[in-house]
């Protein structure tokens, strides 16, 4: 039996196809309850005609959730596996009983997310599926379940264990936002030493598509007081898209500023053989990457890294030589590290994208929180850099590709008119917003 909670608040249309959903493909024994965090949408009328529904109207109306979840659990004695969803998501076939398989394939798993078409942590719906029909034909076949352990768990839809949620106690109702107080809780989970899962089969449909930036803006400051970061990484799929394990021995990776780990957990999903180290300055960031990695607190500047010679096959840098006073030094440092053929892969963001130059031709180049001119930045890339960085270090670019994201008419104007100039430029140069690369120790009578 499943407890589902699936809370409302002013969204009575929504919530109609969520409970259908679990009516035509909620496959194992369930009991729904409706939690009305104070709707005045005409929920409550509603309501009042469909006996399968448990109604919970919490007067106080829109106090956080966290106090709602904590309120009816209370209220209910729930004595049961909890599915805690928000109600603008309908399940398709075979999703509950999924997440079970997995949430119960190990006693150390805690909770189980399934996958989405609009989630975090790695829980975006992958292949040619556009729609909800799409998901649901795809869904209803038959296939192998399928678990890969996270870091995180999209706050959408998680299924919870109840020996879980009896250990780790009540929500946290400092937060508000659903982002926040799953946040919290995946991560008292994971430093518990508990598993947090995603069933890469299990498909869940979100049908209003509201921004989730907000909530992470209004409330980071409480993440940060608590936990002393404010970000939640998921992993860096561009890095990992270009390591290739040869299959000769033992795989091992560093990543050079790990954050919480996303990235690493990943890579031991895909390569399960493999060894995989994390270096971070956050030591709170570090504490949780290590539940996934062999992970320590350094600053890789002091150039004292605690690993032996020749011990591995890549070392990455995800978005990070950008924030060093000398990454062509620290490139050099880490040739000792890496084995005969490895490499170094890293993502770098680049200074010459036509946002940029935008904002020059307006007399600007002003600092900001996030992105390409992020104030933490020290040092400054374009691909000719790029290029001459890594040659000078030791290496030879192997491959290198652009990430680009979604331009304005006027900006791909301009890119036209930068080009018209005659100068040695090509349009990728303007259109990336990161380059990705892999590069290789060049032999040493090269530069030694």
């Amino acid at each position: 039996m499943i407890t589902v909670l699936i809370l409302a608040y002013n969204e009575l249309e929504n919530i109609k196809k969520t409970v259908q959903g679990f009516r035509l493909f909620g496959d194992i024994p369930i009991s729904m309850v409706v939690v009305d965090n104070g709707s005045t949408d005409g929920l409550r009328e509603w309501i009042k005609d469909q006996t399968d529904l448990t109604y919970v109207y919490l007067d106080e109306g829109s106090m956080g959730w966290a106090k709602a979840i904590n309120s009816v659990r209370k209220e209910l004695q729930i004595n049961t596996d909890v599915l805690i969803m928000e109600g603008h998501y309908v399940l398709t076939p075979r999703y509950l009983r999924r997440l079970t398989e997995v949430l119960y394939e190990d006693e150390d798993i805690g909770a189980v997310g399934g996958v989405c078409n609009e989630a975090y942590y790695g829980q975006m719906i992958h292949g040619n599926i556009h729609n909800y029909k799409e998901a649901v034909e795809q869904a209803g076949r038959e296939m192998a379940t399928e678990g890969k352990r996270a870091i995180m768990l999209d706050h959408g839809a998680i299924l919870w264990k109840k020996d879980t949620l009896d250990f780790i106690g009540e929500f946290c109702e400092k937060a508000d936002s659903m982002y926040t107080v799953m946040n919290d809780y995946c991560l008292r989970v994971v430093m518990d030493g508990r598993k947090l899962m995603v069933c890469t089969n299990a498909f869940l449909w979100k049908l209003s598509t509201e921004s989730k930036n907000d909530a992470f803006e209004w409330e980071k400051d409480v993440m940060e007081e608590k936990w002393g970061i404010h970000y939640f990484c998921s992993y860096n799929e561009s890095l990992i898209q270009l390591i290739e394990n040869t299959g000769n021995g033992e795989m091992a990776v560093l990543e050079i500023g790990c954050a919480n780990g996303g990235t690493l957990a990943e890579i031991k999903n895909i390569y399960p053989e493999a060894k995989v180290y994390g270096t971070e300055l956050n030591v709170h960031a570090a504490a949780i990457a290590a539940h996934f990695a062999e992970a320590t607190v350094n600053n890789i500047e002091d150039k004292n890294l605690p690993f032996h010679k020749n011990m591995f096959d890549y070392i990455l840098f995800g978005d990070v030589l950008e924030h060093l006073h000398e990454p062509m030094e620290i490139l050099k440092y880490c040739r000792e590290f890496l084995r005969e053929g490895g490499c170094i892969i890293a993502s770098i963001p680049n200074v010459m994208h036509v946002s940029v130059i935008e904002q020059l031709l307006q007399g600007n180049f002003t600092y900001t929180e996030y992105g390409l001119l992020d104030k933490t930045h020290i040092h400054m890339f374009t691909y000719n850099e790029i290029i001459r960085t890594f040659y000078e270090a030791g290496y030879e670019i192997e491959k290198i590709g652009s990430n680009k994201i979604q331009m304005r008419d006027e900006q791909e104007k301009l890119i036209d008119s930068l080009l018209s100039l005659g100068n040695r430029t090509e349009r990728f140069m303007y259109d990336t917003f990161q380059f990705v690369l892999r590069a290789r120790v060049r032999n040493r009578k090269d530069y030694e």
